[in-house]
């Protein structure tokens, strides 16, 4: 019987712990070098401590509205600090969720730093000693870098990134939020609304026209309108061209304006963390990020790579998912391959923005007969219950076909009702098959089967 194969994953987070998962199932030996604790970027600065603190944002946001209608009896004021400290202990529980896991799989766990000598061995710092390791496979999984980007006439103490916020004490008084990243994922809306339910005065700033770039259009007059409900100032197609000690000089679609910025968010400014393994000493082919095929492999057969070290989408969805597909594949030598054409993106703001696929503009040229249908989700059972919140759904089709090309929500439920249309997407269900779907009522799924059933409608 031969000896089981020795799995080195370089990075802890969701990548990378779910590779070590996935190569232990598969029977490897499997060592985790992670450089900070277990859990990565996402589980201890971004999604997770986002998520966290946006769990007392919208509640107190929620609560207000009924506290305007006299059902309950609310203060006006949200505490940040304690927001912070109950965002660390959920961190810490997931973090130690995380490393209990690799413990009860027999993943070695090493907290250091681990860069390649050659295409074969990799060289470990961890406690203030070095050791050589060797293995069979390898899988970079370093995540990405916060880049404080620099602004015009703004010295670069003035720009903190995502992960400063979580850790802040107090909401400043004034903030200016850069929007834009490397995915378009829009997580800049998620801080604004974050900062605006604290108290703070908060101008949103995107460098596109549309404030979320995956979303239907359509949707758009939705997402200003909340946001502006909110008393948050949007600026699209804006650039920064100066700045003082107080505020920030920017130019956008309506003109130029100085807006009064205690603190500039750059909110999901990250790179791919490249070089902090160093895969060129293996021989790795890197560009933007480090280049792998659909099996995650580089191309050195026995290295991959997985998450956003690969650049591409850049969220945990991705990695993770990337992670399950190397860590067997690096244990076995399989074949297995990423499926990432229909992934989906939430944001969980009030209200709730929610989107995948294709948007209609994307697929007009593309598809011969092409459909869409949106449905207002403000009267919907189940959002009425819920308070009757204004909100849509949108699904575009290939009416030939029957293929749902994309799903775009926003309101009450968003992130549930793409959740819905993410698994007809992934399972290949044609429109016919999700109208004929039975969901609970009142519920938000309802909407999906109500949708589906208007586009057969028009065929």
């Amino acid at each position: 019987m031969s000896e089981p194969r020795h799995v080195v994953v370089i990075g802890g987070g969701p990548g990378g712990y779910g590779a070590a998962l996935a190569a232990r199932a598969k029977g490897a030996q499997v060592t985790i070098i992670e450089a900070e604790r277990p859990g990565g970027q996402c589980v201890n600065h971004a999604c997770i401590p986002t998520g966290a603190m946006l769990s007392a944002a919208v509640p107190f946001l929620e609560g207000q509205e009924l506290s305007v209608m006299g059902v309950i009896d609310l203060g006006d004021q949200l505490s940040f600090s304690r927001a912070v400290a109950r965002k660390d202990a959920l961190v810490a529980r997931m973090v130690e969720g995380i490393a209990a896991s690799l413990r009860m799989a027999k993943v070695q766990t090493i907290i250091g730093n681990a860069v390649f000598a050659d295409e074969s061995t990799v060289i470990v710092t961890a406690e203030g000693t070095e050791r050589r390791l060797i293995a069979d496979s390898f899988i970079i999984a370093t995540g990405a870098d916060w880049i404080v980007p620099e602004l015009p006439g703004l010295p670069a103490g003035r720009v903190v990134t995502a992960d400063v916020i979580h850790a802040t004490p107090s909401a400043p008084e004034t903030a200016l939020v850069l929007g834009a990243g490397p995915a378009q994922t829009a997580f800049g809306v998620e801080y604004a609304v974050l900062l605006a339910a604290s108290g703070t005065s908060v101008t949103l700033a995107v460098p596109g026209p549309h404030v979320v770039p995956g979303l239907d259009a359509d949707l758009d007059p939705l997402v200003d309108q909340a946001l502006s409900a909110l008393g948050i100032r949007l600026m699209t197609s804006a650039q920064v061209v100066g700045g003082n000690s107080d505020g920030v000089v920017l130019r956008h679609a309506d003109g130029e304006s100085e807006v009064a910025a205690a603190s500039i968010v750059a909110a999901d400014a990250r790179s791919p963390a490249i070089d902090a393994a160093s895969p060129s000493r293996a021989g790795v082919i890197c560009d933007d990020g480090v280049v792998v095929d659909r099996t995650c492999r580089t191309n050195v057969a026995h290295i991959f790579a997985v998450g956003d070290v690969t650049g591409g989408a850049m969220v945990t969805a991705a990695a993770s998912h990337m992670g399950e597909v190397a860590g067997a594949n690096a244990a076995d030598g399989g074949q297995r391959r990423t499926r990432l054409g229909r992934l989906p993106h939430s944001l969980h703001t009030v209200p709730e923005i929610a989107w995948i696929g294709a948007t209609e503009a994307d697929a007009a040229g593309l598809v011969e007969n092409l459909g869409s249908a949106t449905i207002d989700l403000g009267w919907s059972a189940r959002s009425i219950t819920l308070g009757g919140r204004e909100g849509a759904l949108k699904l575009v089709v290939d009416l030939d076909l029957g293929e749902i090309l994309g799903a775009h929500a926003v309101g009450p439920g968003a992130s549930e009702i793409i959740a819905v249309c993410t698994a007809a997407m992934q399972a290949e269900l044609t429109v016919e098959d999700v109208a004929a779907q039975l969901h609970w009522h009142p519920s938000h799924a309802e909407s999906v089967r109500e949708v589906a059933q208007r586009l057969i409608d028009r065929r």
